[in-house]
């Protein structure tokens, strides 16, 4: 749990609505592309000793799938979605995140981006949907603010003044809040009556027809497989990163026991106000701000990079390539596999490259938590982040970008994240 609080209880990583049961011939099928996800949560700050966003990103599973189509005619999903937990708390200091940031997206080259934060000054779970390059003045637990390794940095850089996501908002919000209105029910937030008619309805789309063969594909299986004893911190090992806790996989459906099954209707009332989602224009000018404007700016940059290569001259190009390749020759010589690997890259390659850099563009998101820190909030925040993360990567998948309209004022919240009560300054987007 590293330096975020105790640790948290063991969650399960299966969701009965995101598998689907498997045929005879699904082990000869090929996988599923694969979508990864970085994931981030902070430690304590302030007065806040737990910070709630560490304790939901530690509890995340390895995969995700998404939700099938309520359309019968849909094909099965094409792709899983890996998420990489970073494996501590990141530590509420401008200066960590401005090193911790670019490394990781440099190392790991997640397709999304996805920080968790604490607000506690909302009541809500909300994503933010821009995010600014100065003012940082809030000191952090350095006693530091953000001006010197963060503001300049991006002003040398041509960075702009403000950086907005590349998901398209209300696609992202309408899908959002659709994942965690299901996942209260089935997941015993709103009781067990519930939770036994969400399993019907989930029977009766079972019986549904099939698509045709044309438009069939791999189905996902009922149960994930179970991780070797041996091999417990496989994906984290895969990307360079250290082991994370893992837990056993626990029953479908179950999450700590029996905690979140409810036994009345003001329960019930309870989690459905405890977990309303909304967009946000204002994510407060402290760290949550800062980290979402450095993954936005890396991407920004990156792309640029692409753009700058291109308008250059092809001869100028090929020589700055030439010249990378050499000194990357010359650093590796003592390796002969390094060596070879320090090869140009090839046109297809390069040209692959440049197209995924302009892909990436905006594939960024913050997600602000309440700061409760219960059992049955974080076990919730757990299954709203989980949905969050759907939504994001299932609208993206889809064709879905910001495309400049603004969602309704409804669909943002208007509290402020750091102080309770506060209305957040310029909220509207």
């Amino acid at each position: 749990m590293g330096d975020a609080g105790p640790p948290s209880p063991d969650p399960i990583v299966q969701q009965e609505s995101a598998v689907q049961v498997g045929g005879a011939g699904a082990e000869e099928a090929a996988p599923l592309r694969e979508v990864k996800v970085l994931v981030t949560g902070f430690g304590p700050f302030k007065s806040f000793l737990i910070n709630p966003s560490w304790l939901i990103a530690s509890a995340l599973p390895d995969e995700l799938y998404p939700l099938p189509s309520s359309s019968a005619a849909t094909k099965s999903p094409a792709y899983k979605i890996t998420l990489i937990v970073h494996p501590s708390a990141v530590r509420v200091s401008y200066s960590t995140v401005s090193t911790t940031v670019p490394a990781l997206l440099s190392s790991l080259d997640p397709d999304f981006v996805l920080h968790i934060g604490m607000a506690g000054g909302r009541d809500c779970y909300s994503l933010e949907t821009r995010a600014h390059r100065d003012n940082y003045r809030i000191k952090d637990v350095d006693d530091a603010d953000g001006l010197t390794c963060g503001e300049q940095r991006w002003r040398r850089e041509n960075v702009p003044e403000v950086l907005y996501v590349g998901w398209e908002e209300g696609d992202v919000l309408r899908r959002w809040e659709e994942g965690v209105k299901k996942g209260l029910a089935e997941r015993g937030f709103l009781g067990k009556a519930e939770m036994e008619r969400e399993r019907e309805r989930e029977r009766e789309r079972a019986k549904a027809p099939p698509p045709p063969a044309s438009e069939q594909s791999r189905p996902l299986p009922d149960r994930l497989p179970e991780p070797p004893a041996a091999s417990a911190s496989a994906s984290a090992s895969v990307f360079g990163l250290p082991p994370r806790t893992h837990h056993a996989y626990g029953p479908v459906n179950l999450m700590w026991g029996t905690s979140n099954v409810p036994a009345s209707a003001t329960k019930a009332d309870e989690h459905r106000r405890k977990a309303v989602v909304k967009l946000s224009a204002d994510a407060g000018r402290f760290l949550c701000e800062y980290a979402l404007f450095e993954s936005l700016s890396r991407r920004w940059l990156d792309a640029r990079r692409v753009g700058e290569d291109e308008n250059r001259d092809p001869a100028v190009v090929a020589a700055v390539a030439a010249a990378a390749a050499a000194a990357a020759a010359a650093s590796s010589s003592a390796s002969a596999s390094a060596s070879a690997s320090a090869s140009p890259p090839s046109p297809a390659s390069s040209a692959a490259q440049r197209e995924l850099a302009r892909e990436r563009l905006g594939k960024v998101a913050f997600l602000h938590v309440p700061g409760w820190t219960g059992v049955e909030d974080i076990n919730r925040g757990v299954m709203v982040a989980e949905e969050a993360i759907r939504a994001l990567v299932g609208s993206w998948e889809d064709g879905y970008r910001r495309n400049g309209r603004v969602a309704q004022a409804k669909a943002y919240t208007q509290q402020h994240s750091e102080d309770k009560g506060r209305v957040a300054a310029n909220w509207k987007a």
